[in-house]
């Protein structure tokens, strides 16, 4: 069985996924220190107060429980994210990210359930794709401004679908080399409002080069592409906490415009909707559904045009100048901090070649688990095992599939 844990998305920095927490020095993975591993569970015996100042920061004193909601919250400690990679289109490989959490102390519960996040990682696999890039999402102004900024570079080697004429089924194989950022803003309209306006700015330069002879006419062997442009948005966001929700919504509607006179390479526009809902269904199942649409003009760089992103199905496999999935999933906490998950999902895209169009259709679904493991943050993490009808794949996930910071 092929495992594939790879995901290639805006959200690629916060998307990847952790199979277990550093308990020991804040710049080491490694296993707890026997001292730190043998404390009992608080919950078992009383505990003064000073007993649970100077209590583990990697136990709960509520429950006695593993949780790293205290070890995050200590200035200089972060999340150590190990990235596996296995899958077949970038060969085996891995790399490491660390992701540092800065709840908000002066807004109280919404300061660990929207903190500061910085990040910064890199990855590399056997095909020769690699990269190394750095984010951070910041609150100011009472939680009023969200700021976002990031940036990376290296090469990625992809098979990229819809571009050869003569079948939108055969795939064509680039190295894209690449360097870009991203800054954006976000202000809330009204104190509390969950309604946001906000810019985005992107700027890239990519350089697609072809690893096998041309397949057929007008496929490039080498070009450059330069990204520059601004995108409006328009958010909605009434989520209980950003990793993992278990009530709320999410919706973020945005138009990109790069311009030649920005410095970009053609003119195009891309449209996209995103809209996430959640709903307790009881006090231990929590219901989840993710719709998502995107739109690209006819002159958009193949590698930007829209793919479907679902659980199990490979990464720019479905691709389109038109794209519409959904998504859904129930989650039930069973057992103290333990979760189980069931999801399914549909997508489709619609290609102009030519004088033609074509579409494409998807479905996949699987089932997974999670563990609450910092509780204050709200923050669960677990695996997902996929399936669309090729070889099963399997994700691990920080925080929600549907991760938006």
């Amino acid at each position: 069985m092929e495992h594939r844990v790879t995901r290639i998305s805006e959200q690629f920095i916060f998307c990847a996924a952790v199979a277990f927490v550093c308990v020991g020095s804040p710049v080491r993975a490694e296993a707890p220190a026997p001292s730190e591993a043998a404390v009992p569970p608080l919950a078992m015996t009383p505990a003064s107060p000073a007993a649970k100042e100077d209590a583990s920061p990697f136990i709960d004193p509520a429950d006695g429980q593993l949780d790293v909601s205290r070890f995050l919250a200590t200035p200089r400690r972060f999340l150590p994210v190990p990235m596996v990679v296995t899958e077949p289109a970038v060969g085996y490989g891995g790399g490491m990210i660390a992701a540092f959490f800065r709840p908000r102390a002066d807004a109280g519960e919404e300061g660990w359930a929207r903190p500061d996040i910085s990040a910064i990682g890199a990855i590399a696999t056997q095909n020769g794709t690699r990269a190394a890039f750095a984010g951070d999402v910041s609150r100011w102004l009472d939680g009023r401004v969200k700021t976002l900024v990031g940036a990376g570079a290296g090469q990625v080697n992809l098979d990229f679908y819809g571009l050869d004429p003569r079948s939108a089924d055969n795939a064509v194989r680039y190295t894209l080399k690449f360097a870009g950022g991203v800054a954006q803003a976000n202000w809330q309209v009204a104190p509390k409002s969950p309604w946001a306006i906000g810019l985005r700015y992107v700027y890239a330069d990519v350089e697609p080069q072809l690893r096998d002879a041309p397949v057929a006419p007008g496929l490039a062997d080498r070009i450059q592409v330069k990204v520059s442009g601004p995108t409006a948005i328009l958010e909605f966001d009434t989520r209980d906490n950003i990793f993992t929700p278990t009530r709320g919504a999410y919706s973020e509607s945005s138009w990109f415009a790069s311009r030649k006179g920005l410095g970009a390479s053609e003119d195009f526009d891309q449209f996209q909707q995103v809209l996430m809902g959640w709903l307790p269904a009881d006090d231990k199942v929590t219901l989840g559904a993710r719709f998502n649409y995107a739109w690209t003009s006819s002159d958009t760089p193949f590698f930007l045009r829209p793919f479907v992103m679902l659980r199990g199905v490979p990464a720019m496999s479905v691709q389109g100048d038109q794209m519409a999935s959904l998504e859904a999933e129930a989650r039930w906490q069973f057992y103290g901090r333990w979760s189980l998950i069931g999801f399914g999902g549909a997508g489709a895209t619609r290609t102009s070649l030519a004088a033609t169009s074509t579409a494409k259709n998807v479905t996949s679904g699987g089932v997974g688990f999670r563990y609450e493991l910092a509780r204050k943050f709200g923050l669960h993490v677990g695996a997902d095992l996929a399936y669309s009808g090729d070889d099963p794949a399997i994700y691990l996930q920080v925080g929600s599939a549907w991760l938006r910071p």
